[in-house]
């Protein structure tokens, strides 16, 4: 092997308390490699930061764009809520509301002062040395509490608080939106729904990928084709998308720069499966990223829930499903002619520069291992299949490692999901990618908009 694997676990908690945007990227000496700044450089950064802030508000009765950055950055580092937008929608002077002075002026999406998460704007001299003692008190008490967090925890990776820069700097709405300029050409993103789903599925990652990224030339194609069946068989499903992006791109005439897909459940099959169509191979050379959420890469073999197993298998027989059939790797007596062991063969992923995976162990429709594309124990002790499923693996990850320009990343994502039924089978953490407002949000403006840029 040509490649060195370098590992950073991640968790993305839906509970807006702490969460860690993880990467685990093939990587040699082309690939770039994060250095995080010491927790004492980051603590003096962030008095830096309050210091140019607080002078700037005393010197006057509005707030310029880079102290508001820096509390924003402050803030997010403290605590990301349901409610709490980190970036504002206004980078114009902001007039002072009834109830705050000039130098305590609010988020205009979140009506809260700006010093409302740990930054203090004071009016008195002899209070700043007290704000500045309470802010280091406050942040020195989060790093010790996270560094205790992380050796309890005992995984390699590191938590989003650790990242310096988000993904994307940009308000959310641009007070004047400049004219795109599309002599370049757009980047085409497909966004492609999974099992019994819609196109209205990813409408959520879709909304905070523009709102993240505007003026990105960006255009969507939200898959509508396979809707009405999507228990049909992957040749069929395969065709069917095929079709609607080359006639989304001759309808409307489009010049394009990029191509990136997102996938959810087995939509990711069908993305993979499109990659390796003649009429498709145009386009390998404009592929940019491959966005795979809980996406069954292996199938469904090694699952661990009864329960599920049970379920698909029933609801196979139901609909006469093609699609079930072959994920569970019974559309062939032999598994190495079964449709995914044979897709596992052709090419496809190391067209990509990002392959993104992101994975849940809460979600039992999906097992953890196959959104991740990895070797399991049970697989290990199972001496007729298991020797098989290594195979797939090496077949999809062999030709990235190869690929100076194609980078791995696997995000490993926990929710904090009520006690239903739903979590009890798994089905909530499934969807959670798709619906959870605080998690997308989250996963773009720590990481998941650099894969679009």
């Amino acid at each position: 092997m040509s490649g060195v694997i370098k590992r950073s676990s991640s968790i993305i908690s839906d509970s807006g308390i702490e969460s860690e945007p993880s990467s685990v990227a093939w990587s040699d000496a082309r690939s770039r490699v994060l250095e995080l700044p010491s927790d004492r450089e980051i603590l003096n950064q962030l008095v830096r930061r309050h210091a140019v802030h607080r002078n700037s508000l005393e010197g006057g009765h509005t707030e310029t764009l880079e102290s508001r950055k820096a509390v924003e950055v402050v803030n997010l580092s403290v605590s990301c809520t349901a409610t709490c937008l980190p970036f504002s929608s206004v980078l114009k002077e902001t007039p002072a509301m009834v109830g705050f002075s000039s130098k305590q002026a609010v988020f205009p999406i979140t009506r809260q002062p700006l010093g409302s998460f740990g930054v203090v704007s004071c009016n008195a001299d002899d209070m700043d040395e007290e704000a500045n003692e309470r802010m280091l008190s406050v942040f020195s008490s989060f790093y010790q509490a996270k560094e205790k967090f992380k050796k309890e925890l005992k995984i390699e990776g590191f938590l989003y608080s650790d990242l310096s820069v988000l993904a994307s700097d940009i308000p959310y709405f641009p007070p004047e939106e400049e004219e795109e300029n599309l002599e370049d050409g757009i980047h085409l993103v497909v966004c492609v729904h999974g099992l019994d789903g819609n196109s209205a599925d990813l409408r959520l990652v879709k909304t905070f990928i523009e709102l993240g990224l505007p003026g990105g030339k960006l255009d969507f194609l939200m898959s509508e084709r396979n809707q009405t069946d999507t228990f049909a068989d992957f040749d069929t499903m395969t065709d069917r998308l095929l079709d609607e992006i080359i006639q989304h791109i001759q309808l409307y005439n489009l010049s394009i720069s990029r191509i990136s897909f997102i996938g959810h459940s087995l939509g990711n099959v069908i993305i993979r499966s499109v990659l390796t169509r003649p009429r498709f191979r145009y386009y390998l050379n404009k592929l940019h990223t491959f966005l795979s959420l809980s996406g069954p890469h292996l199938g469904t073999l090694y699952n661990n829930s009864t329960l599920v197993s049970t379920g698909l298998w029933l609801m196979q027989k139901l609909k006469k499903s093609g699609s079930l059939l072959q994920l569970t790797f019974r559309d062939n007596a032999d598994l190495r002619k079964c449709f995914l062991y044979q897709l596992s063969q052709k090419t496809g992923l190391q067209y990509f520069k990002n392959v993104v995976l992101v994975a849940s162990p809460q979600d039992r429709y999906v097992p953890f291992h196959s959104a991740r594309i990895e070797m399991c124990k049970t697989a290990l002790k199972d001496r007729h299949t298991g020797p098989i499923y290594a195979e797939m693996i090496n077949n999809l990850l062999q030709p990235l490692i190869g690929v100076k320009d194609c980078t791995l990343i696997r995000h490993n994502v926990f929710h904090a999901l009520p006690n239903t039924a739903n979590t009890l089978i798994g089905r909530a953490a499934h969807i959670a990618v798709l619906d959870s407002e605080l998690f997308l949000e989250k996963f773009f403006l720590v990481a998941g908009l650099n894969y679009f840029k």
